[in-house]
């Protein structure tokens, strides 16, 4: 988010917040019913591979064409749908998951109906005894606003601080 984009007024602000941390709990809970009612028809979804690039390199950091996500809302209505019934032996027993959002930005995007809301993100997730994972990202949304305190995940780009991700599969959402 740039220093010249307008800001919203705290009021906006904070019901964003209170939006992105009812979200994280959805997802905690494993409520894929109720984060699809949060997702706008036009959703695009994408979580870029990473690459370590030297400074003097003009390569992209960010990998174009190796994704980890890239979701538009049918393919997420077929990941949620595997979520919502796992058969994997990696859901079953589920995983215990917890997401902190912090350090949430907010401003107008393209008109005053979509919100740019830039955070950071702490996934933790532990499975049976001992297995913890864990993964640190900042994320880029557009959330459209619906009125009445509602919002819409519009867009969803996220940038996970790890080159390669340290976890068993990618069986979440972030």
């Amino acid at each position: 988010m740039t220093t010249t984009e307008e800001k919203v007024s705290m009021e906006l602000h904070h019901e964003v917040e209170q939006c992105l941390f009812y979200e994280a709990r959805l997802l905690d809970d494993f409520n894929f019913d109720g984060w699809r009612e949060l997702l706008a028809a036009d959703l695009h979804y994408w979580i870029p591979a990473r690459r370590s690039r030297y400074v003097r390199e003009k390569r992209a950091e960010w990998a174009i064409d190796n994704d980890h996500y890239d979701d538009d809302m049918s393919s997420m209505d077929l990941r949620l749908k595997r979520l919502s019934k796992p058969m994997q032996s990696s859901l079953d027993p589920r995983p215990r998951e917890v997401r902190s959002i912090s350090n949430i930005e907010v401003g107008y995007g393209e008109n005053t109906q979509e919100l740019r809301v830039d955070s950071v993100l702490v996934f933790m997730r532990n499975r049976l005894l001992d297995n913890e994972e864990h993964i640190a990202a900042r994320r880029q949304d557009v959330w459209r606003i619906m009125g009445e305190g509602k919002f819409e995940l519009v867009k969803r780009k996220v940038l996970i601080t790890q080159n390669s991700i340290l976890m068993a599969n990618m069986l979440s959402l972030l």
